[in-house]
């Protein structure tokens, strides 16, 4: 499978710990070396399945040997080690995999088998001859014989399976019960039977035709071509990289996913307490801008009574026409004529006026938000797996590790309309992609810069049923100008439609998409508030 196939790339993942090395051949393969501390493990697949569910940026390692042909592999006798020949434009050079669990590595040899490349530099000496290290005296289970077999638990004491796992290499005290299949060896007849098992223990790890069958015993993944006694395996697969593959991945997963879980409902959490905050706000905030029909009726008496208004007074007492006509005393800014203080009652009723009609839309919003957030919640903790689907832009972008993982980064920045919509806008062009094929929901309204380069913007809803206003769509699509090349014109035109209605063509660069049913608003570019 690896012979006379070339090496197309060799990808380190750090924070993965992993690298892996691709192979063009008849077909694609890749080969991945893990030596993380909760998931090492090496293995060789198709690279469609090999792919590392990672946000993480590879580094490119040994370039020096891309392109180069593999001429021979072996395997270093009983050890995790494996040597690559490769032939480099008519140069030998070797690549070492050091499938050692935590203290794996990748190293490349010259033809002098001199170190001249390594993963991880500060445990080899570069430009030294490569020495690998001594292995401890045991018995090898493929050339082991009869017996040898025998004398091995000649001068054994104990427990037979111990001294299995002391005297062979490859053979732990897990499948040294197996083997033996008794607490003692009490004759000939029963060391010639686990002799005879081992021997088919061996054929099996050597065939292509049987299962391999994975553990997780004592804290560590564990996998046999045989089943373990008194053990439950976590699968059965057709091959032993399959079974890494899988298991890893799994290990990945639930060594984060409480963690994850937890996060994630304590972030929205958080989002609720806020809203229920904001709710709280914009309801006293309605009740005071409710008082804004007194500075009419201000301006209408002082209509009524101009001929007495001059500038410089302070205050005037005037009857009550829309009272009980009792005399009361209307606030006056001396610096201002009569004319110029009705104008600037009037004016302060505009203002209260619309800012009423935009607190009791914030209102609004802000309820049906907290319920959409309530329902999220009650979806997260009843199935976590279903609530990440219906609402990504609550979930995480993937699944992290308890440690060292990269903080998760979202293709958007978050913005608030007035009436505290939020506004989610595109951070790259391949972020854009992300956005709204990701997280906008379909029936949810997606801006853009009209026949300009720009940023995807789209205006999240509280529920499926939402109609936004006028206003609404008009701040939305001020964002978009702003964030587009035509940021400095004095008005821009928007196009805007639902998500449904905009398409991704097949092999389009990123950012590209094409929209139907979309409508045009003319507006001023303008950055709103950002979401706290």
């Amino acid at each position: 499978m690896l012979l006379g196939t070339n090496i197309a790339g060799i990808e380190y993942y750090r924070k993965e710990r992993t690298v892996q090395i691709y192979l063009e051949g008849p077909k694609r393969h890749c080969m991945t070396l893990s030596f993380h501390p909760q998931r090492s493990g090496f293995y060789i697949l198709s690279a469609g399945r090999s792919r590392l569910d990672t946000q993480e940026k590879y580094r490119p390692f040994a370039q020096q040997v891309w392109n180069g042909t593999v001429k021979a592999v072996r395997q270093f006798p009983n050890d995790r080690m494996v040597e690559m020949t490769l032939d480099v434009k008519s140069d030998i050079r070797y690549l070492i995999l050091e499938a050692l669990g935590p203290n794996g590595n990748l190293i490349v040899l010259d033809d002098a088998r001199r170190m001249i490349a390594s993963l991880r530099p500060k445990k080899t000496a570069i430009g030294q001859p490569y020495q690998p290290l001594p292995l401890p005296e045991k018995f090898d289970p493929v050339t082991c014989s009869l017996d040898d077999f025998r004398r091995l638990f000649s001068d054994a004491v104990g427990i037979p399976a111990r001294a299995m796992e002391k005297q062979l290499y490859g053979i732990d005290y897990y499948l040294a019960r197996t083997i033996i299949d008794k607490e003692t060896l009490d004759s000939t007849d029963d060391i010639d039977g686990a002799y005879r098992r081992l021997k088919e223990t061996v054929r099996l790890y050597h065939t292509t035709d049987s299962s391999i069958f994975a553990y997780g015993l004592k804290g560590k993944d564990r996998y046999y071509p045989v089943k373990i006694i008194d053990a439950e395996p976590l699968g059965s697969y057709a091959s032993l990289s399959q079974a890494q593959r899988d298991v890893l991945s799994g290990i990945k997963l639930v060594a984060a996913v409480d963690t994850t879980r937890d996060k994630t409902i304590k972030s929205i959490q958080s989002k609720i307490a806020r809203t229920e905050l904001l709710l709280s706000r914009v309801e006293e905030d309605t009740t005071d801008a409710a008082d804004y029909e007194r500075y009419r009726q201000f301006a209408d008496l002082l209509k009524i009574n101009l001929a007495h208004l001059k500038r410089g007074m302070k205050s005037i007492d005037v009857d009550d026409l829309y009272g009980d006509g009792t005399r009361i005393t209307i606030p006056l800014d001396p610096k201002l004529t009569g004319t110029q203080n009705i104008e600037n009652y009037s004016r302060r009723y505009r203002k209260g006026k619309e800012g009423l009609e935009i607190l009791k839309r914030r209102k609004e919003n802000a309820g049906q938000e907290l319920k959409r957030l309530t329902d999220a919640l009650a979806q997260f903790e009843a199935d976590f797996d279903t609530a990440q689907k219906e609402y990504p832009e609550l979930a995480p972008a993937g699944p992290q590790e308890r440690t060292s993982a990269p903080a998760i980064r979202l293709p958007y920045k978050e913005y608030q309309t007035s009436t505290g919509l939020t506004v989610l806008v595109g951070k790259t062009q391949a972020d854009n992609d992300r956005l709204t094929m990701e997280y906008a929901k379909s029936h949810e309204l997606w801006f853009h810069a009209s026949q300009c380069p720009g940023s995807h913007v789209v205006m999240k809803y509280p529920h499926k049923n939402f109609e936004p206003s006028k206003g609404e769509i008009a701040e939305t699509a001020s964002l978009a100008a702003y964030f587009s090349k035509a940021r400095n014109a004095s008005r821009v035109p928007v196009s805007y439609t639902l998500r449904k209605y905009v398409r991704k063509p097949r092999g389009a660069k990123p950012g590209l998409v094409t929209i139907q049913h979309e409508k045009t608003i003319l507006v001023e570019p303008r950055e709103i508030k950002k979401k706290e």
